[in-house]
């Protein structure tokens, strides 16, 4: 006599289980591929070593700038891990972040699917912006804010007593 096989529903609840297991699989690859820069974020906190723009707002010939174009920085950061770290971004907080502070940013990699800009990073967003540890006052390249019944500008610095 043959020995009895697997029933058909320990076999059917088999197939289903291996069916879910694919499909939630599949929907985490889909998660990951489609949010890469945001997963495989990097956390950077160090001293900025320079912030430019990219392009300068006087030379947009045209007569409806994109905010890509006004607001587009280079980034330069050399983190407490030694390492220098580029990215650009499109963030009008940068434009207030100046040589010498210290910053907390988030940089978001490009996917390596995007060959030419690959590993690279990009979008970078500000967190936090702080004093360097040691310093007890603003870098020298920022204008030092005037008081409530001052003029808003600062005197130049060949003027006396400045």
């Amino acid at each position: 006599m043959c020995a009895p096989g697997p029933l058909p529903l320990q076999v059917m609840g088999r197939f289903i289980k291996i069916i879910l297991v694919v499909i939630v699989l599949t929907g985490i690859l889909v998660l990951v591929i489609n949010n890469y820069s945001w997963v495989f974020s990097k956390t950077v906190s160090g001293e900025i070593v320079d912030v430019e723009r990219v392009t300068d707002p006087t030379a947009i010939l045209s007569s409806r700038a994109s905010a890509e174009q006004m607001y587009s920085y280079s980034i330069l950061i050399h983190g407490d891990d030694g390492h220098l770290y580029t990215a650009s971004s499109e963030d009008r907080q940068w434009q207030v972040v100046k040589k010498g502070y210290c910053v907390e940013a988030v940089l978001f990699r490009y996917p390596p699917w995007h060959l030419d800009k690959a590993n690279t990073f990009f979008n970078a967003r500000l967190k936090d912006v702080r004093m360097c540890p040691g310093q007890t006052k603003l870098p020298e390249n920022t204008p030092v804010p005037t008081g409530p019944g001052d003029s808003n500008k600062a005197p130049p610095p060949s003027q006396p007593g400045y």
